[in-house]
């Protein structure tokens, strides 16, 4: 009976240190582990679509912005960041010509480029420090869902 009480004390334990560990990691952003600047590509198109879509980040729901680009080739998705950080640095519209420097990787078994910059009409957005940190980075907390 010891030995049980002993094993479920330690499951609990090890379920604690796990969700703390994960609570950490995630308080800097759904994919800030993900940006690798090994795998930093270009891709110059025009913004074929505006999407926000919901995901779970940091204990709660938080609309994220994305946007694809038709190039020559490919449309490519591109993760720009929180909908509500991006909105308040540029406004994007269907058909602008952009050119995005990111992270390529693969984000619920599809391809999306995380966005490191932005340039559109002479501008450049920075959204990522060369270290993949996100520009948003601590400045998130109270605009959760």
């Amino acid at each position: 009976m010891v030995k049980k009480m002993y094993a479920i004390y330690g499951v609990i334990l090890l379920v604690f240190v796990a969700s703390q560990a994960v609570a950490q990691h995630h308080g800097k952003g759904m994919m800030y582990h993900m940006y690798d600047v090994k795998t930093e590509t270009t891709v110059a198109g025009t913004v074929d679509e505006i999407i926000t879509e919901s995901h779970p980040c940091c204990g709660k729901t938080m609309d994220h912005y994305y946007i694809t680009v038709k190039t020559a080739a490919e449309t490519v998705k591109i993760f720009l960041g929180p909908t509500d950080y991006v909105t308040k640095q540029i406004t994007l519209k269907k058909g602008d010509s952009i050119t995005v420097v990111g992270s390529k990787t693969t984000l619920r078994n599809e391809t999306v480029i995380i966005a490191k910059k932005i340039n559109i009409n002479k501008t450049e957005v920075v959204f990522r420090n060369d270290d993949g940190t996100p520009t948003w980075a601590g400045q998130m907390q109270h605009h959760h869902k």
